[in-house]
């Protein structure tokens, strides 16, 4: 418990991120923090030298697992100069208050290792928390742990931490986590007559499946009858304030290389005291398939030739390693969104710039060289968000406030409320892309630079090593997964009784080196 006299004037919410989900949280309770009052930063672990980790009083950490319960890597350095004040001071953190909420999945070993890491050797060097520590589960469900640990959290952080008296804010979000939408059961009931049920009743059978185009909407099945059934709704998740506005100019982008971002160049010298940790170019020197056309799976060999100037072929690889490739959404599914944005394709290449709309708020981090850097609609969208990301809740919520229909609104709102939990989940499960989310809800257009805050960054994808490389040609080996989800479809035609339908899905990175 904290003591009583300590009372900061500042707040860091640091994370360690190795999807971008850990990152997108952090971000949350940042810029809610912000809202409610609080003097606060937000950062990237390896990032500790620039915000002086050292002389911070009061930590929000929220930290991911990835591997085998290995740290992310955007924390790697920071757990290095960890370990070393640690050992050599066992009082080094005495001055520290914190609180950790980590994300893991207990379907894999060391479940949130980082987290428990983290708290252990803080606390071994004299730190102590000031809020109970949050694990949350993938496997379950995040948002179970998730979503009270951030509504607890406001009045554990207001005894350690000053805010600025903005008290008309502090109440304004609080209010709306109490939230209740009152609706007439009868008007629910009409909606729900009105659901687009034709394509679940005249969907195809268990009997076979056809492989879309990836680009192409899937239909989402989601049942909403039971808010016919539901005259209030409570818990509705917070819906965040937008943070950034684009400013456009007539000119277009000059024209680039698909292959990889306009900024990679600075992507490639981001880490000049670190080789290690420097991003390089590759080509694709060959891509064979090593199994027959008719093959339940297929294995693909390709050659991927690395620059002989790299650091990464002096032969320190070792067989367990893992690499990561940055691979681009794909360009039709980019294409696709943009005409459901309303975003003519001119438009989409024009040099663009973010910037803050309220000062103390920071952008998100993969958008901040956008603020000093002009780029266009089209590239931030192909390399800086993922759209395939499974969707959380606060961009649900967020969508529903750009619905120009009220049932689509609604629906939105239950998707996000405690009684809608099972709706929720049966919408992840799915694994939609943030296109198939928008089709599912036709009235709602959300402005493009709004979708981009809400989207988490686009991560790179990690390849495991099984033997070593050597020299500047690496074969790399792997299957192409594409898998296949059975659905059961509701019907309001009874006389047809349930129904099964099959969609198909495919990964970020596969697909575009295939």
């Amino acid at each position: 418990m904290p003591s009583s006299d300590f009372v900061d004037s500042h707040v860091a919410f640091l994370y360690a991120s190795q999807t971008g989900n850990a990152e997108s949280i952090c971000y949350n309770i940042y810029e809610t923090a912000v809202q409610r009052g609080f003097n606060a930063t937000y950062n990237v672990l390896d990032d500790y030298a620039k915000f002086g980790f050292s002389e911070l009083r009061t930590i929000v950490f929220v930290v991911s697992t990835t591997g085998d319960g290995d740290p992310p890597d955007n924390s790697a350095r920071f757990w290095r100069i960890l370990r070393k004040a640690t050992r050599s001071d066992k009082h080094a953190y005495a001055h520290l208050r914190y609180a950790i909420l980590g994300l893991g999945d207990t379907n894999y070993s060391n479940f949130c290792n980082t987290a428990q890491r983290l708290d252990k050797q803080l606390e071994e060097a004299g730190a102590r928390t000031f809020y109970k520590k949050g694990l949350a589960d993938d496997a379950t469900g995040m948002e179970e742990v998730v979503e009270p640990w951030i509504d607890g959290l406001w009045a554990a952080l207001s005894q350690v931490a000053k805010c600025k008296g903005d008290s008309d804010a502090a109440k304004t979000v609080e209010a709306e986590k109490d939230v209740e939408v009152e609706k007439d059961v009868e008007e629910a009931a009409e909606a729900l007559a009105e659901l687009n049920v034709e394509a679940a009743d005249n969907a195809t059978s268990t009997e076979g499946s056809v492989e879309p185009a990836p680009h192409e909407v899937q239909p989402l099945v989601l049942d909403f009858r039971p808010m016919a059934q539901t005259p209030s709704i409570t818990n509705v998740a917070r819906v965040t304030a937008p943070v950034c506005t684009a400013t456009y100019e007539d000119t277009p982008v000059e024209p680039h290389s698909p292959d990889f971002p306009p900024w990679s160049a600075e992507l490639i010298s981001s880490h000049p005291s670190d080789p290690s940790l420097t991003p390089f170019l590759a080509t694709i020197a060959s891509s064979t398939q090593m199994t027959a056309p008719e093959a339940l799976k297929r294995t693909l060999l390709i050659d991927l030739e690395l620059p002989s100037s790299a650091s990464h072929v002096d032969g320190q690889w070792r067989a367990g390693d893992a690499f990561n490739i940055y691979a681009p959404n794909h360009a039709p599914l980019v294409r696709a969104l943009l005409d459901r944005l309303q975003i003519s394709n001119s438009d989409a290449h024009k040099h663009v710039r973010l910037t803050k709309r309220n000062p103390s708020i920071e952008l998100p981090a993969h958008l901040h060289r956008f603020s000093n850097t002009s780029s266009s609609i089209y590239d931030i969208l192909v390399w800086s968000v993922d759209l395939c990301a499974h969707p959380r809740k606060p961009l649900l919520r967020a969508l529903a406030e750009y619905c120009n229909e009220k049932a689509d609104r609604e629906r939105l709102l239950f998707i996000c409320s405690r009684q809608g939990l099972k709706t929720f989940e049966a919408l992840r499960n799915q694994t939609p892309t943030v296109l198939d989310v928008l089709h599912a809800f036709p009235s709602c257009v959300p402005p493009v630079e709004r979708l981009i805050e809400l989207l988490p960054p686009l991560a790179p994808r990690s390849y495991s090593i099984c033997n070593a490389p050597g020299g500047n040609v690496w074969k790399i080996a792997f299957n192409v997964v594409e898998y296949e989800l059975t659905l059961d479809v509701f019907s309001l035609d009874e006389e047809k009784g349930a129904q099964s339908v099959r969609v198909s899905r495919r990964g970020v990175c596969t697909p575009w080196l295939e």
